[in-house]
C-alpha cells in the first residue's frame, strides 16, 4: 500500500512539474502584461515537434530541447513585436488575435506534420530502483529537468538585472519606466522567455506522450488553471499549484475515477477561488 502511494505521488509530481513549466510562461505574459495568449499551448506543441525531429535526425534529446527553447523564444519575440505589442491597449483584440493564431498554427502544423500521432524515442529507458520502489527512468528525468528549469527561472528573476527589471514591472509598470527600465524591451523579453519555457515544456511532453498538431489544448487549459489557482503573476504560486494539481489528478485517477481526471483541476480551482479569490499567492501586489 505504501509503495503504491509513493508511486502515485511520484507520478503526480512529475505531471505537476510539466504543468508548472507551462504555467510559468502564462504567468509571466498574462500576469505581468495582461495578454491572454491562448496560442501558448500551440507553442508547446511546436516545441514538441522540434524536439521530436531533432531526436529523429540523430541530434539527441538535449540538443532538441535547446532548439525547441531557442525556436519558440524567437517565435514569441516575433509575435510580440508584430502582433501583441499593438494590442496592449485593447485586451479583447489580443484575445481575438490569439484565438486566430490557434487555428492558423494548428492547421499549418496538421498540413506540414500530418495529423498522425508521433512518438519520440526517450533518452532513457527502463526503471530506476530505489529499494523496493521502481521508478520510470524517463519520468524521473522529466521530473528532475522540470525542477531544474523552474529553479533556474526563479534564480534568473532574483539574481539577474533583467529579472530585477521584470520584478520592478510587476510592482508598477509606470514606476519602473520612471527609474530607467526600458519597458518595451522588458516586455519583449517577458514574451520571449515565456515562449521559450513553452518550448522546453513541449520537449518534455514529447519524451513521455504522443504528440500531434492538436495536442496544445490540454497544456493550455492546465496552464491557465494553474495561473489562476496560484495567483496571476506569482511564480511560487504556479509552482505550488502545479504540484497540487498533479497530485490531485494522480491520486484522484488512481483511487477515485480515471475518467474524471481533467475535472479534478477545475474542482481545486473553484474551491480555491471561493476561499481565496486572488489565488494561493495572489494577495499582494507585485507577486513575482
Amino acid at each position: 500500500m505504501l509503495l503504491d502511494i509513493v508511486q502515485t505521488a511520484f507520478d503526480g509530481l512529475m505531471v505537476g512539474g510539466l504543468y508548472a513549466s507551462v504555467a510559468l510562461g502564462i504567468t509571466l505574459v498574462f500576469g505581468l502584461m495582461g495578454i491572454l495568449n491562448f496560442a501558448h499551448g500551440q507553442m508547446v506543441m511546436l516545441g514538441a515537434y522540434i524536439a521530436f525531429y531533432a531526436v529523429a535526425s540523430g541530434l539527441g534529446f538535449w540538443v532538441g530541447t535547446a532548439l525547441a527553447m531557442l525556436a519558440m523564444g524567437l517565435f514569441g519575440a516575433l509575435l510580440e513585436r508584430a502582433i501583441f505589442r499593438r494590442t496592449l491597449v485593447d485586451p479583447m483584440a489580443g484575445l481575438t488575435v490569439s484565438l486566430g493564431l490557434i487555428m492558423i498554427i494548428e492547421n499549418l502544423a496538421a498540413a506540414w506534420f500530418t495529423p498522425d500521432p508521433r512518438f519520440m524515442e526517450p533518452p532513457l529507458s527502463g526503471d530506476f530502483r530505489l529499494g523496493p520502489l521502481a521508478l520510470s527512468s524517463q519520468r524521473l528525468l522529466v521530473l528532475l529537468l522540470a525542477a531544474a528549469l523552474i529553479t533556474a527561472f526563479y534564480l534568473f528573476l532574483k539574481r539577474t538585472r533583467l529579472g530585477k527589471a521584470i520584478r520592478a514591472m510587476a510592482q508598477s509598470r509606470q514606476g519602473a519606466s520612471l527609474v530607467g527600465v526600458k519597458v518595451t524591451r522588458v516586455s519583449a523579453a517577458i514574451f520571449m522567455i515565456g515562449s521559450a519555457l513553452a518550448g522546453a515544456a513541449g520537449a518534455l511532453y514529447a519524451s513521455l506522450f504522443a504528440i500531434s498538431p492538436f495536442m496544445g489544448n490540454t497544456p493550455l487549459m492546465k496552464g491557465f488553471i494553474l495561473a489562476a489557482f496560484g495567483g496571476l503573476g506569482s511564480v511560487p504560486g504556479a509552482i505550488v499549484a502545479g504540484a497540487l494539481l498533479g497530485l490531485a489528478e494522480s491520486f484522484g485517477s488512481r483511487y477515485l475515477s480515471a475518467a474524471f481526471r481533467d475535472g479534478y483541476g477545475f474542482m481545486l480551482l473553484i474551491l480555491t477561488l471561493l476561499l481565496m479569490p486572488n489565488g494561493l499567492f495572489g494577495a499582494r501586489k507585485g507577486r513575482i
